[in-house]
Formats: C-alpha cells, sequence, structure tokens
C-alpha cells in the first residue's frame, strides 16, 4: 500500500462521514464509495490492513446512507382531542 493510492479513497470516506448538510451528503457518500471502486480496480496492490480498512469504510458508508435519510414527522392533529 502507498499512501497517495490510499489517500484519495480515505479522503473521501473522511469527507462523508463528517458531511452535516443533509442536501449534499448522498453526493459525500457516492463520491466515497466511486473513490472506493477506483481504488479497488487500481494495478496497486492492496495490503489485508487496507482490505480490511475499505470493507468497513464500505459498510459504514451503506449505515450512513440509511441514517441520513430524513424522517418525515406527521402533522400535529388539528380540532377536537379528548381532553
Amino acid at each position: 500500500m502507498t499512501d497517495v493510492s490510499s489517500s484519495a479513497w480515505r479522503t473521501a470516506y473522511i469527507s462523508a462521514l463528517f458531511q452535516t448538510d443533509a442536501a449534499t451528503m448522498a453526493l459525500k457518500i457516492e463520491n466515497a464509495r466511486a473513490a472506493i471502486l477506483e481504488r479497488l480496480n487500481s494495478s496497486i496492490e492492496i495490503s489485508g490492513l487496507e482490505h480490511e480498512a475499505i470493507e468497513t469504510a464500505r459498510i459504514r458508508l451503506a449505515t450512513l446512507k440509511v441514517a441520513s435519510v430524513e424522517v418525515v414527522k406527521p402533522a400535529p392533529l388539528t380540532g377536537d382531542t379528548p381532553g
């Protein structure tokens, strides 16, 4: 593993992980996934440790994507309520 070959996906992953703006989170997640895929398809050897880090990142990105889905809360009911 070289620092240069692993830094692109790691940088994209960290950027997605710390994204707080819901409007850009999906884009950051997709950028990180694309960077990981590019690393996996590169001709530079991937060490076992980096492979493990990539798999962990993929799982966390999937979780982050699911967690970032905004839950729509129902509007409060109006009118008479039992009291």
